[in-house]
């Protein structure tokens, strides 16, 4: 949720789109995310995800996963995506962070290849940042696209930004906790 003027957006996973929900319960789609890119299936992904072999040279399209959104000092929408399909790297990594403009539902990629994108947080610059639950850190998006490792953590899922620092939680399959990061 990102909470704004008169209601939140919403990132929902289950119809791959941001909504706006108003305070009063009124519902309204913002944008609905744009397919994956294609991915040819190998061998060796065919069977870690037990698919039969004829499927090996298939090529899959999913759907992206909406998984956070947050509001830019830009005013656009930063959402965070799993690819659908396997989250894990199977398929290699294939999170995403798309802007997406809030007035018209326009969306843009503006980084690819996380391993579990399960949140973003961006900081008052507008640096972007995301955990990766399947690959283990923490990254910052680089102006280019790109992405660099902040920090190497166990399982982060959540992440926000408050006080000068990162708050991420970390080992989302065992006790969970809490751990602050200074980018």
């Amino acid at each position: 949720l990102a909470l704004t003027w008169g209601g939140m957006f919403v990132a929902e996973a289950g119809g791959n789109d941001i909504l706006f929900v108003s305070w009063w319960g009124d519902v309204r789609t913002v944008a609905v995310l744009p397919p994956q890119p294609p991915v040819t299936v190998t061998a060796e992904a065919a069977e870690s995800n037990g698919l039969p072999p004829c499927v090996a040279g298939s090529t899959f399209v999913a759907e992206p996963v909406p998984t956070d959104v947050e509001i830019g000092r830009d005013g656009q929408l930063y959402v965070s995506t799993l690819p659908g399909g396997p989250e894990d790297p199977s398929l290699g990594a294939r999170g995403s962070v798309y802007r997406v403009n809030p007035w018209n539902g326009r969306s843009k990629l503006v980084a690819t290849g996380f391993a579990g994108a399960t949140n973003l947080a961006l900081s008052p610059s507008g640096t972007i940042y995301v955990s990766e639950l399947f690959g283990g850190q923490v990254s910052k998006v680089t102006r280019d696209g790109g992405h660099v490792t902040v920090a190497e953590l166990d399982t982060p899922a959540a992440l926000e930004w408050a006080d000068g620092r990162l708050y991420a939680g970390i080992e989302a399959f065992g006790s969970g906790k809490i751990v602050t990061i200074q980018p």
